[in-house]
């Protein structure tokens, strides 16, 4: 059986992933969904020094502490910088890398030099008094796929999440991207990326959110990789 760790994007949480992770589990699977420092359940640790590296950290010490080996390690969305960073410390420990709709970072980018777009809208989420915090983004104008969802569990978050750069990137670790199709689409220049790089590249009729909507079929895919097809 594999052991997962799944990591969420932004604004989200481990709470994310909790229909995956009971499929997963159903099936024997070991899963971790952890949330990151200063969201979610983990939002009272929001401080200005929490950045990507943070959360590099938060999944690497994880991994490190229960002990695990062959991780089929995923990322939605922002979770790509993140499981990037985690690939470029701990490889020997991973598997497979699994990118959900995500970033794919090159070495010296950050989230922002990846989707050009994100700097202007972060400019009208900051906090007042509070200008290092963004709030979320309105889930019916950028997720409208959620319509009927219960999003009330997202959380603001920190810019310096989507400005640190990866100076390390490791490529070695066998990958896959799940791309979504469905409108309106914010990875499909990332995923002509992940081409090149030689991942699986699967397509997904969903919105950006896919874990939440297709929980089944990204199970399968995860399922996939675990065994190594």
């Amino acid at each position: 059986m594999g052991n997962f760790v799944l990591v969420h994007g932004s604004w989200a949480g481990g709470w994310q992933w909790a229909d995956i992770r009971e499929i997963l589990e159903s099936k024997g699977h070991r899963v971790l969904t952890p949330s990151l420092t200063g969201m979610a359940d983990r939002h009272h640790l929001i401080n200005e020094d929490v950045g990507l590296f943070t959360h590099v950290d938060d999944i690497s010490r994880l991994i490190e502490w229960e002990q695990l080996e062959n991780v089929i390690l995923a990322g939605h969305s922002y979770g790509g910088m993140v499981i990037t960073g985690v690939a470029a410390k701990i490889k020997e420990r991973l598997s497979h890398l699994v990118y959900v709709d995500a970033f794919l970072p090159r070495a010296g980018e950050c989230a922002w030099d990846i989707l050009t777009w994100q700097p202007e809208a972060f400019e009208t989420l900051k906090i007042e008094g509070k200008p290092w915090q963004v709030e979320p983004v309105d889930p019916d104008i950028f997720f409208p796929e959620l319509k009927g969802y219960n999003m009330d569990r997202l959380t603001p978050m920190t810019i310096r999440t989507h400005t640190d750069p990866l100076s390390d990137v490791d490529n070695d670790v066998p990958g896959t991207y799940i791309q979504c199709t469905q409108e309106p689409f914010y990875f499909g220049e990332v995923a002509e990326r992940a081409k090149s790089d030689g991942m699986k590249h699967v397509e997904i009729e969903a919105g950006h959110i896919v874990i939440l909507t297709h929980p089944k079929e990204i199970a399968e895919i995860l399922t996939e990789a675990a065994s190594g097809s």
